[in-house]
């Protein structure tokens, strides 16, 4: 049922304070990739869970949903990259405008 706590490097221990809050593991490191620590993030659990939902609804609930998150795209426009088998680096070029060239 979805990645482990290490897979988004979390240690264990690191883990209860987001557990404690409701967060599975790709919610926390969503939260904590955006700045937040759990004790900031009990202020904030409604936004962030919802800032994830459709990362979650997309499938994208992973270390690789993360990447694209914290590169700044939206869960549909991963989708929507990821279903051209286009990969976040070229992703990122393309969508800032610059191409190399053949491509």
């Amino acid at each position: 049922m979805g990645e482990s706590w290490e897979s988004f490097g979390f240690e264990p221990e690191s883990a209860s304070g987001w557990l404690a809050l409701g967060f599975s593991p790709f919610e926390a490191a969503l939260a904590h990739g955006d700045g937040y620590t759990p004790m900031f993030a009990e202020h904030y659990v409604g936004p962030l869970h919802k800032i994830a939902a459709p990362w979650l609804g997309a499938g994208l609930g992973t270390p690789d949903g993360l990447r694209w998150h914290l590169a700044g795209f939206t869960a549909r426009e991963a989708t929507q990259w990821r279903a051209l088998a286009v990969d976040l680096e070229t992703a990122r070029r393309r969508r800032s405008g610059f191409q190399w060239q053949g491509q």
